[in-house]
């Protein structure tokens, strides 16, 4: 018989194992002292930044007020001075200033030390519109934003008849005062200068122009194609301004002008 093999455990004695410890870095307390440092001198310094006399504002310049009301606009600046430059709301200003209906658009902004400006953009007039007693400027787009004692130089002349309602801050909102703006519009895009706009009650319109000319436009159809006549013509024959009382476009399709000649003769 075979004879069992017998397997022996052989026990090995295991070393303890040293573990080697790591060097530890050592704080850098030069970083440590510069950066507490610099939030000291930081802090020290937006201290007195808010709290300093010499950072408070001491004057408002103002700009670009023409048709607005300057002492409103004035007073509500005014409200900054004596404030800490950095901690002058300018919202609240700027809100109060674009309340004036005059007022489109307003910039504020800090010229240190002690000074803040006020930049502001008025509107523009396409024309100022008048029911024969009270002149308002108005936009483009109807709005009307400035009272005015009559006429204004360089500015088309919108008069309607029976009128009502002539206020700033409020938008037009007449058929016919939209026919009159299209008028204007069309006039400044086809170059051609007109003093003053008449509509009647009929709706009839009727274009002042220079030297005593003017254009009967008729009812408030095809104005576009009326106003492209009007250029026409006058581009083929610029002395027709001086040697007509008016041309009639009434009808597009056969206009009509009357010389001056034919009318002295007459009479």
């Amino acid at each position: 018989m075979r004879r069992a093999t017998t397997r022996r455990c052989v026990r090995r004695r295991t070393r303890p194992v040293s573990r080697s410890t790591r060097n530890r870095k050592k704080p850098n307390y030069r970083l440590l002292f510069s950066f507490f440092f610099m939030s000291v001198l930081l802090s020290m310094s937006i201290t007195y930044a808010l709290q300093t006399p010499d950072l408070n504002v001491s004057k408002v310049g103002i700009q670009g007020v023409e048709l607005s009301d300057g002492e409103m606009v004035n007073k509500y600046s005014q409200c900054m001075i004596g404030k800490n430059i950095f901690l002058v709301r300018k919202y609240p200003v700027s809100s109060a200033i674009l309340g004036l209906n005059e007022i489109e658009s307003v910039r504020i902004g800090r010229k240190f030390p002690d000074k803040m400006w006020v930049q502001v953009t008025e509107r523009k007039a396409g024309a100022v519109l008048t029911d024969g007693r009270t002149c308002c400027m108005i936009q483009d787009d109807g709005l009307m934003f400035h009272k005015t004692c009559g006429p204004v130089r360089g500015i088309p002349l919108i008069e309607i008849s029976n009128l009502t309602g002539l206020q700033p801050g409020k938008v037009a909102g007449s058929d016919r005062v939209g026919c009159a703006l299209e008028v204007v519009k069309l006039a400044r895009n086809e170059n051609i200068r007109v003093d003053k706009i008449s509509i009647d009650p009929d709706g009839d319109i009727c274009l002042n122009m220079s030297s005593g000319f003017y254009v009967r436009l008729g009812q408030p159809d095809d104005i576009a194609r009326k106003m492209s006549l009007l250029r026409s013509a006058l581009a083929y024959r610029p002395s027709i301004a001086r040697e007509a009382i008016y041309i009639d476009l009434s009808c597009p399709s056969a206009p009509v002008w009357r010389p001056k000649a034919v009318a002295q003769n007459a009479s």
